[in-house]
C-alpha cells in the first residue's frame, strides 16, 4: 500500500503550531487492535506496531499493544481501558478523538468463486448478494449498493460459508484475506478476488486528558516520518 493520505503533504507546507512532548507527556500508550498480518502481530511485529513505535519511543513515551477483536478494541477505548484503538474509522467510537491524518490507505477486497460470475462490474456487482465479513466491521456503511450483510466471528467460518455457497462474496482487507487463505482451508485455484474500497486507518483516543495529549504529538510527529522518509522505508520494509 501507499502512504498514508496527500493530505500530509499540505500539512507538512504549513508550519508546525504546537511543540511534540513535553515534561508532562504521558510514560507509555496502551493500543488496542485485532491481530492483523504483518500490521499488528501478536508477537509485537508488524507495520502498525513499528509506525507507533517510531511516533512515540523516541520521545520516551513506551508503546503496549493489547490484541483484541475489532469490537473489543473499540470498547477497551470507550472505557478508558486503553488510550487508543488502531485502524478504527473515527465515526465508529462516538465522542473519541481521531488522530487528524490516516497513519495507512487499506485496500479492501472481495473473493468469490471464479465460477459464480460472468463479468465483474465494481460494487454493482455485489448488490443484494449475500456478503460476508468480520462482526464490528461495517463495510455496508462505505459501500455505495445495498448487500444481504452476514456478519461472522472468525475469517474461518466466512470461507467455509463461502466454500458452501451460503454466502457469496467473503469482504476483507487485502492483507487479512492473503493470510486466511493461507491456512488450507479452501481450494484457492477455485476463487478469484477484485478490490472495492479504500480506507484509510486512523488512530482513535481515548477522549481524556492522557487521549489529547497522545493525540497531540501523534499529529506532530507522524509527518515527520513521512517528511523523513521513515514511514517509506517501514512501508519497504512490510513490503506494504
Amino acid at each position: 500500500m501507499k502512504k498514508a493520505a496527500l493530505c500530509i503533504i499540505i500539512f507538512l507546507l504549513c508550519p508546525m503550531c504546537f511543540p511534540a512532548a513535553t515534561g508532562s507527556s504521558p510514560e507509555e500508550i496502551i493500543l488496542a487492535s485485532e491481530e492483523m498480518a504483518n500490521a499488528t502481530n501478536k508477537d509485537g511485529t508488524g507495520l502498525y506496531w513499528d509506525i507507533f513505535r517510531a511516533v512515540y519511543e523516541p520521545v520516551g513515551i513506551k508503546t503496549k499493544f493489547i490484541i483484541r477483536s475489532y469490537k473489543g478494541s473499540v470498547s477497551l477505548v470507550k472505557k478508558r481501558q486503553a488510550d487508543a484503538a488502531v485502524g478504527v474509522h473515527p465515526e465508529k467510537i462516538q465522542g473519541a478523538l481521531s488522530s487528524t491524518y490516516p497513519f495507512v490507505k487499506d485496500y479492501v477486497l472481495v473473493l468469490f468463486k471464479k465460477n459464480r460470475l460472468n463479468q465483474w462490474d465494481g460494487q454493482e456487482t455485489l448488490k443484494n448478494k449475500r456478503v460476508g465479513w468480520i462482526k464490528g466491521y461495517a463495510y455496508d456503511e462505505y459501500l455505495e449498493v445495498p448487500v444481504i450483510k452476514k456478519e461472522f466471528a472468525s475469517r474461518e467460518s466466512i470461507l467455509r460459508q463461502l466454500d458452501k455457497d451460503q454466502i457469496d462474496f467473503f469482504m476483507d482487507t487485502r492483507n487479512d484475506v492473503e493470510s486466511v487463505l493461507n491456512n488450507g482451508i479452501i481450494d484457492v485455484s477455485r476463487y478469484t478476488v477484485e478490490t472495492v474500497l479504500e480506507l484509510e486507518r486512523y488512530l482513535v483516543f481515548a477522549n481524556n486528558k492522557k487521549g489529547q495529549e497522545l493525540k497531540k504529538i501523534f499529529d506532530y510527529r507522524f509527518p515527520h516520518l513521512v517528511q523523513s522518509g521513515e514511514l517509506d522505508r517501514l512501508f519497504a520494509k512490510w513490503n506494504w
